[in-house]
């Protein structure tokens, strides 16, 4: 037994995609049924008929060209522009930050603690292996033989 036009089969809630199918066309009326396919059709030939007129047709190729590479200069020219946009928001929120910390710098008169960058790390780190390396050639009686010299 089917289900009636206006609600599903409990029974078949999301099993029957036919079901599904069959009513989205049932519901689109018949008028567009008709004007859908007509229209694409037209549109087919009216592509044909275009890209036909191109290729005889020396000044709409020439139209068609200036046009894309208009088109295209303008593209570039929006790119570029919203990266220097968005990297003169990126600078204009570190001056505000840097214009932060000065005014909290002169009206405090301290300076906040600096954070360790990676030149910092990268310097301590190496002091620290250096250290090692030379602790272990004092431990071991130094260097066995002198180094040459230059």
């Amino acid at each position: 037994m089917l289900p009636s036009r206006g609600s599903p089969d409990a029974s078949a809630k999301f099993t029957s995609h036919e079901y599904y199918d069959l009513f989205m066309l049932e519901s689109v009326p018949r008028f567009a049924k008709i004007a859908i396919p007509l229209l694409t059709i037209l549109n087919l030939l009216l592509l044909v008929w275009i890209y036909e007129e191109y290729l005889n047709n020396r000044f709409l190729q020439i139209y068609v060209n200036d046009s894309l590479q208009t088109g295209g200069f303008a593209a570039v020219e929006l790119i570029s522009i919203g990266f220097l946009a968005i990297a003169s928001m990126v600078l204009f929120t570190k001056l505000l930050g840097y214009r932060r910390e000065l005014d909290r710098i002169l009206s405090t008169g301290t300076f906040r603690p600096v954070k360790e960058g990676f030149v910092n790390r990268l310097r301590r780190k190496l002091k620290r292996i250096l250290s090692r390396l030379f602790g272990r050639i004092r431990r071991s009686g130094g260097l066995k033989r002198p180094l040459p010299t230059r």
